[in-house]
């Protein structure tokens, strides 16, 4: 049975004009300046984020491929088009393995990059390769050709004439697509160079030196994706180039080098000199952004603990995309300032006293309802509580207070969580968990004093030896040596570290009396009764500790009293709901939905997610306001497992005309149109389909009447 045929074969869609949407339309009068404000502030945090995200993302590809970049500028050093019948003939062909794990959704962005660094670093001859555009041997050579033969790669290497103007290229449409003539091209192109070193552009417009041929690279993203035979022929062919062309293959690998050994067979396999280039695993990537955007004082937004841990478990769970974490990241600020009136002031630390002055009488009050503020009046003293909810300036002023001491925390809380992580990252069994970003998590949640995880840690602390604490404490002191505000707490542990130093110099003192060794001896003849009775008073008896180890309940007890004073749960701070998102049920119906319950939500009921007062009904209730897909829907599940298209429309008739609008003799082509559009829509996602059953009738698929 044919299920690949349309209901609407006579239908087609023609794309409108683009039309860009202005928000001013969307917002109403009353509520825009308030709403631009939040807007403007989310695009300048934005803006400051992404910039660092840029910035980071950046020097993690430097670090991965510098490597990578050297292999390809050395791999044909000596190449020479000149004596070709005098010298040793090339039988491999460079390439590189680049395994790059699994986390697909990134590898667009990564490959770019690295493209983007071949041609500034070693050669403007890259062209870059993907299995879908790649089927077959000749598609692989039109895009080889067209993109190292575009004007736009090459330009930089034509010759100028006297004027400075670039010699036209060669068009690629009237060439033949072979290798051999991408060799002739290259020949002709640089044969003619001069020895001597000349600087060169490279595609965004930097200078840099050619000391020798430049090599033509050839990136394959998703190598593993390829057809066997296509890439077999294609590198065989390629070898017989090696020393017409300085070719270099880039493979990239999700899984592991022995997809290529899978892929190629051992006669063409060994045509290739192999390198093996191991990209760091994404997990890497994500702690830096983690530690350089959330973990910071520098961005006063931040994520609660259930929005914290789902974006991590979308992670981890999911598609390990980094960038679609920074895209989760980007929803829930917007998310975040749409959502909370009071967000224009998650602002920076200079911005602070300006947008409180700006506030007005109305988001004064929503501030004095939000539930750390009302706390906070509830604590304070009886002579301060009416300035606080009647006048408003002092209310402002308190408020200015109250985000400085907002600020102030992010600026001590941070030093002191890695100074935590330092103590326990290590410690058997990990009970405060193995990475920074685990222990953070549990400190948004709760207070750690409360947590009985860091109860059990501290008393493994307690069991460390004097070299482990030392280790420790060095630790804690070079990696916070330059926070300024810890100079006190940096004083205190190089203290403990000197104590530590000198503690075999420490000298006992005896003790004056030995009678209590006496009262512990036990007589010659005893009872049972007795014997327990006298083993019972002697553990009870508190054992004297050494000099090591009371010096070390003494750095557990300092670090113990940092902790409770800084590590302060954020949700314990008045005002923390204009810093802190903690909105996870929107979140997860936004980022973590379930695609069938969800579309079949938005078909049964769909005021659901339009939130419009016309779709307000009853879940079995049908209206003419609704969308007509939904109202489509509804009728067929009331259907068996065929459906008669004309009795199907007549029902959707009945529903979206009025009674008085009805015309038996004549037909309303726009409602069938709309009909048709909206069976169409049904059987793409999946309810119906045709059959050759009955011509006007099509099949209900099962799964859609759940």
């Amino acid at each position: 049975m044919n299920t690949a045929g349309s209901v609407s074969k006579g239908c087609f869609a023609f794309k409108g004009k683009k039309k860009q949407a202005n928000v001013d339309e969307y917002l109403p009068e009353s509520k825009n300046i308030a709403v631009k404000k939040c807007h403007q502030r989310f695009n300048q945090m934005w803006e400051e984020v992404y910039t660092q995200v840029q910035i980071l993302q950046s020097d993690f590809n430097s670090n991965i491929f510098d490597e990578l970049l050297k292999f390809a500028e050395n791999s044909h050093t000596g190449f020479s088009l000149e004596g070709r019948d005098t010298k040793k003939l090339l039988v491999e062909i460079p390439a590189v393995a680049l395994v790059t794990g699994v986390n697909t959704p990134d590898h667009s962005t990564m490959f770019a990059n690295l493209v983007s660094m071949l041609r500034e670093r070693v050669t403007p001859l890259v062209t870059i390769l993907k299995s879908k555009d790649c089927q077959n041997v000749k598609s692989i050579l039109s895009r080889t050709l067209t993109q190292l033969m575009d004007s736009h790669c090459v330009a930089d290497f034509d010759d100028e004439d006297e004027d400075g103007t670039a010699v036209n290229t060669v068009n690629t449409k009237s060439l033949p697509l072979t290798l051999s003539s991408l060799a002739k091209w290259y020949r002709n192109k640089f044969l003619d160079q001069p020895s001597s070193p000349k600087k060169r552009k490279s595609v965004d417009g930097k200078c840099f030196e050619h000391k020798a041929l430049p090599p033509v690279v050839i990136v394959m993203e998703d190598f593993e994706n390829f057809l066997p035979k296509v890439v077999q022929d294609f590198l065989l062919i390629s070898s017989n180039y090696i020393s017409h062309l300085p070719l270099v293959f880039i493979f990239g690998i999700a899984t592991s080098v022995s997809a290529i050994h899978r892929l190629l067979p051992n006669e063409v396999s060994s045509l290739l000199c192999m390198e093996k280039f191991q990209a760091p695993p994404s997990t890497e990537y994500l702690t830096l952004v983690i530690n350089q955007i959330l973990m910071t004082a520098r961005y006063p937004f931040k994520l609660g603990r259930g929005v914290f841990q789902l974006l991590l478990d979308i992670f981890l769970y999911y598609d390990f995309s980094v960038l679609n974490f920074i895209q989760a990241l980007r929803f829930t600020m917007l998310e975040h300032y749409s959502s909370q009136p009071l967000s224009y002031l998650c602002c920076n630390y200079d911005d602070v006293q300006d947008a409180v002055k700006q506030t007005d009488a109305d988001s004064l009050e929503r501030l004095r309802q939000l539930p750390s503020f009302m706390r906070y009046v509830e604590g304070c003293s009886t002579k301060e509580q009416p300035d606080l909810l009647l006048n408003e300036k002092f209310t402002k002023e308190r408020v200015v207070r109250l985000i400085e001491d907002i600020n102030e925390y992010h600026t001590n809380f941070f030093p002191i969580l890695s100074c935590l992580h330092v103590l326990v990252g290590k410690l058997p069994g990990y009970p405060l968990g193995k990475q920074l970003r685990e222990v953070y998590s549990l400190c948004l949640d709760v207070n750690l004093q409360e947590n009985e995880d860091f109860k059990h840690a501290r008393d493994l602390l307690r069991m460390l030896s004097k070299d482990e604490w030392k280790n420790l404490l060095v630790q804690c002191i070079e990696k916070h040596q330059n926070e300024s505000q810890l100079k006190d707490v940096m004083t205190e542990l190089e203290k403990f570290v000197n104590r530590i130093d000198h503690i075999d110099e420490v000298v006992e003192e005896e003790e004056e009396s030995e009678q209590p060794a006496n009262d512990d001896a036990l007589p010659y003849r005893t009872s049972l009764h007795q014997l327990r009775q006298k083993l019972q008073d002697m553990s009870k008896k508190q054992k004297k500790l050494s000099p090591y180890e009371k010096l070390r309940d003494e750095i557990v007890g300092f670090y113990d009293d940092l902790f409770a004073k800084h590590l302060v749960c954020p949700t314990k701070l008045p005002l923390h709901e204009i810093f802190y998102y903690n909105s996870t049920r929107h979140l997860k119906q936004r980022l973590n939905a379930s695609p069938r319950s969800s579309l079949q939500m938005a078909l049964s009921n769909p005021h659901y997610y339009l939130q419009c007062q016309c779709c307000s009904l009853e879940k079995s209730a049908l209206s003419g306001t609704m969308p007509d897909t939904c109202i489509v829907y509804k009728l067929h599940l009331e259907c068996g497992q065929l459906i008669n298209l004309y009795d199907w429309m007549q029902a959707f008739l009945t529903v979206v005309q009025p009674e008085e609008e009805v015309d038996v003799k004549e037909p309303n082509y726009k409602m069938q149109a709309r009909f048709i559009q909206a069976v169409s829509q049904l059987q793409f996602l999946g309810f119906v389909k045709p059959t050759k059953r009955k011509t006007d009738h099509v099949a209900r698929l099962t799964w859609g009447g759940c």
